[in-house]
C-alpha cells in the first residue's frame, strides 16, 4: 500500500458499504476504497467479486488497525 492513504477517506466508504443492503452502492464504496488503497485497479468497474470486497475490507482493518467496525 501507498505511504499516502487518505485513511478518513477510506474509512468513510468502508463505513458505507458496511451500512448498506444495496449492492451497488456496497460495491461503489468498496471500489473506491479500495482503489485509494490500490488494492484493484482503477478501472472504473466497480462491479467487485466477493473476493475482491474482501480483499479491501481486510486491507482496510490491516490500515485502519481494526477501528473501521
Amino acid at each position: 500500500m501507498p505511504e499516502d492513504i487518505n485513511k478518513g477517506y477510506v474509512k468513510r466508504y468502508v463505513d458505507v458499504a458496511k451500512s448498506t443492503n444495496d449492492e451497488n452502492l456496497k460495491n461503489n464504496a468498496l471500489y473506491r476504497a479500495g482503489t485509494q488503497m490500490e488494492i484493484i485497479p482503477c478501472t472504473g468497474d466497480d462491479k467487485l467479486s466477493p473476493k475482491q470486497q474482501q480483499e479491501v475490507l481486510d486491507a482496510a482493518e490491516q490500515l485502519l488497525g481494526g477501528r473501521n467496525e
